[in-house]
Parts: structure tokens; C-alpha cells; sequence
């Protein structure tokens, strides 16, 4: 598999996380192969750094992955059992997973997630905060929480019930299985699946389609999605109009029309 950093224009390590930026596409690495990538206190300053720098650098896509063929095995138990003996240390950790993992869900640039070995339990929920998953297919996606005894914190409870039938939600929270790839692409729960040797291939035609887009629409078109699964259909639909109205107005409007009298593709980067 290719290193995600090679030619980039730029790489700099957050807590446990390598950021690497090019041509608009900022990627955040998880880097913490021994210990599966799991998720500790590092990891998530490293998230909280790299929207950081996506949202300062007007990055076009974020590309989320994990070091040494593994997504994210879910927080790290040793030190969840070390934080279960200060509740409010535990709270505060748990409160900055979910504040991070929301503002991925509310960038105004896409997400996404390359899913490789395992994205379980805090994995899955970092997962379902992305708007893209592109997952080899014998990656291994389940919440998982419930097979250790626990429960979730960080968003599954909510991401994933919205995102499957209750049937199928209420099957991964309580059984803690988990599907391959291939089938958590069926289920919906990923947005494609790939042989492990096409992967990067998908990877890069995916994220330079995103990255084409205009940047505003992107924008608009996320938070459309996201008043749809929060308010009601009819005030989804009023604020739909409304941001419809708001974007017509923009450059990447002017052009995207201006493109197709012209029979021509548009060129959303000239004013960047």
C-alpha cells in the first residue's frame, strides 16, 4: 500500500496523529500501529488538530485513515480503565471525542474514511462521522462495545441508528458482530467496498472527484443533509430553498453555469 504522506506538500505530527496536506486535500493518519490505533488522549489532540488545519487551510476533502493496515480498534481500554477511576477526567475525555467526531460531521468539506483491518466500537463511531467510507473488503466494521461489557459514547448509539434499519442498528449494539467489508457495503454502512489491492485506486478517483467540486457547494450540500436528518421534513425542505437562494448567488454558481453554455468543464479553483 502506498504511505498516504509521500509527496505531500507538507507532514506534521499532532499528539498521535500525522497531518500531511496536498493540493487541497489534507489527510490525517492515525499512527499508532501497535496498539492497532487505538484511541487515547494523543489521538484525539491529533483529530482536534488536523480539522483544525483542514478548516484554516480551506481544504477541499479530509481524508481520514490508520497506520499499518488497521482503521481504529476503538478507544484504548488501559487507558479507559486508568480514567474510569476519575469520573470527571473520563468525562472530559469522552466529551472531546464527541466534540471532534461532531466536527467532522459539520465541515463544510467533505470526510473520508479509508477503512482498512478493523474500525470497531470508537472506530466505527469515528467512521460514521464521515460522509464518505471506502473499505476494502475484508475490513472488519462493527460497534463491538457490548463485548467487553460497555457501551457507547461517542455517537454510535445515535450515527448508527440513524444510518441503518432499527433491526439491523439494534443487531450490531447488542450482539457486538461485526461485518466484513463487503458486507457492511451492503448493509449501507459503508459507502463502497473494494479488494485490498484496488483500494488506493477507489481512494484516489474518490477523493479527486470530491476534491473537482465546488467548495461552497460542498458546503451547502452538507448542511442540507445534515437539516435533513435533524429537522423536519417541512423545515428541512424551507431551508433547503433557503440555501439554494444563498448559493445561487456565489462564483461557483456564476461559473458551473457560465461552464455549461460554454460546453465546457468548470473550473472551480480559479478564484481559490
Amino acid at each position: 500500500m502506498p504511505d498516504p504522506q509521500v509527496a505531500a506538500a507538507w507532514c506534521k505530527r499532532i499528539g498521535d496523529i500525522s497531518v500531511s496536506s496536498r493540493e487541497g486535500v489534507v489527510t490525517a493518519l492515525i499512527d499508532r500501529p501497535q496498539a492497532r490505533n487505538a484511541i487515547n488522549l494523543a489521538v484525539i489532540e491529533g483529530m482536534e488538530g488536523a480539522v483544525g488545519i483542514a478548516c484554516e487551510s480551506d481544504a477541499r476533502v479530509m481524508v481520514i485513515r490508520g497506520a499499518g493496515g488497521t482503521f481504529c480498534s476503538g478507544a484504548d481500554l488501559r487507558e479507559l480503565a486508568v480514567l474510569r477511576q476519575c469520573p470527571e477526567r473520563l468525562n472530559e475525555f469522552m466529551a472531546r471525542l464527541g466534540a471532534v467526531l461532531a466536527q467532522l460531521e459539520a465541515a463544510p468539506f467533505p470526510v473520508v474514511a479509508v477503512v482498512e483491518g478493523h474500525a470497531v466500537a470508537g472506530g466505527l463511531e469515528l467512521l460514521l462521522a464521515c460522509d464518505v467510507a471506502l473499505a476494502s473488503t475484508t475490513a472488519l466494521v462493527g460497534d463491538r462495545h457490548l463485548e467487553f461489557g460497555l457501551v457507547p459514547a461517542a455517537g454510535s448509539s445515535v450515527r448508527l441508528t440513524g444510518r441503518l434499519p432499527p433491526a439491523q442498528a439494534s443487531y450490531l449494539l447488542l450482539s457486538a458482530d461485526m461485518l466484513t467489508g463487503e458486507e457492511a457495503a451492503r448493509w449501507g454502512l459503508v459507502t463502497r467496498a473494494v479488494p485490498a489491492a484496488e483500494l488506493e485506486e477507489h481512494v484516489g478517483r474518490a477523493v479527486s472527484r470530491l476534491a473537482s467540486r465546488s467548495k461552497s457547494a460542498l458546503a451547502t450540500v452538507k448542511a442540507m443533509t445534515r437539516n435533513a436528518r435533524e429537522m423536519p421534513s417541512s423545515e428541512a425542505l424551507r431551508r433547503e430553498r433557503a440555501l439554494f437562494m444563498r448559493h445561487i448567488e456565489s462564483r461557483d454558481a456564476a461559473e458551473g453555469l457560465r461552464a455549461f453554455r460554454e460546453h465546457r468543464v468548470p473550473d472551480f479553483t480559479a478564484h481559490d
